[in-house]
């Protein structure tokens, strides 16, 4: 196994620069491939590697030789995109009859400088239809600057509706003060009311009893001849 052509359209410095780790080179995506990937038929995949990087492929075996188109790309990147751009982008490129005839004698990176013009056209009309991994990431952040002003603005809107319920707690808390300061001086009022009536009752009671008492003496005094 041997690579035939690359191509790295992005600037790798800067594509990385906000990652600590660096995608792989030539000889450790070969390592991959020669111990992950099952390269005695044709199959297609994805294997995950460090820094968010994934690598994805596609065995062809061709009448010529086994070829094993991959790629390199971020998370971002679905497996559906990465084998379409490898199957109706790269692939194509290999399509000539001369390359399939001097490709199975070629040495590594013979036909660099035959095939990587293309595969370089390739992956820029594929980039430009996508976001760039720095644009990606402002994406990212102004998302998430959305998702916190949305928060801070569901706060403030749940802090206003507790101060309006907290307003209408303290009117309702003073309504019910003056409504029981208003019944404490109406039951006042209807005590004394009561009170006097009770009293007025109780004289006219006493009077009454006052008068029989007299009549009873009076009449036992008359009966005894002592009036």
């Amino acid at each position: 196994m041997m690579p035939v052509a690359m191509g790295n359209y992005e600037n790798i410095e800067e594509a990385t620069k906000y990652n600590d780790v660096k995608p792989p080179n030539d000889s450790e995506v070969i390592k991959l491939i020669k111990s992950r990937v099952r390269t005695y038929f044709n199959n297609d995949g994805v294997i995950e590697l460090d820094g968010g990087y994934h690598l994805y492929y596609v065995v062809v075996i061709e009448t010529f030789s086994t070829m094993v188109y991959c790629c390199v790309s971020e998370s971002g990147m679905e497996l559906e995109e990465a084998l379409d751009f490898l199957n109706s982008k790269i692939r194509s490129i290999m399509s000539s009859s001369n390359i399939q005839m001097v490709i199975s004698q070629s040495n590594p990176y013979d036909l660099l400088g035959l095939l990587q013009p293309d595969i370089l056209k390739f992956i820029k009309q594929h980039n430009d239809s996508f976001p760039s991994a720095h644009q990606q990431r402002m994406i990212d952040i102004r998302r998430q600057v959305d998702d916190v002003r949305q928060v801070m603005a569901d706060n403030v809107e749940r802090i206003m509706e507790r101060g309006e319920r907290l307003e209408n707690m303290e009117n309702r808390t003073e309504a019910l003060r003056t409504s029981a300061t208003s019944f404490k001086s109406t039951a006042r009022r209807v005590q004394r009311h009561f009170c006097q009536k009770n009293l007025k009752w109780t004289l006219i009671l006493l009077l009454v009893v006052t008068v029989i008492v007299v009549a009873i003496v009076l009449t036992i005094l008359h009966k005894n001849g002592v009036i």
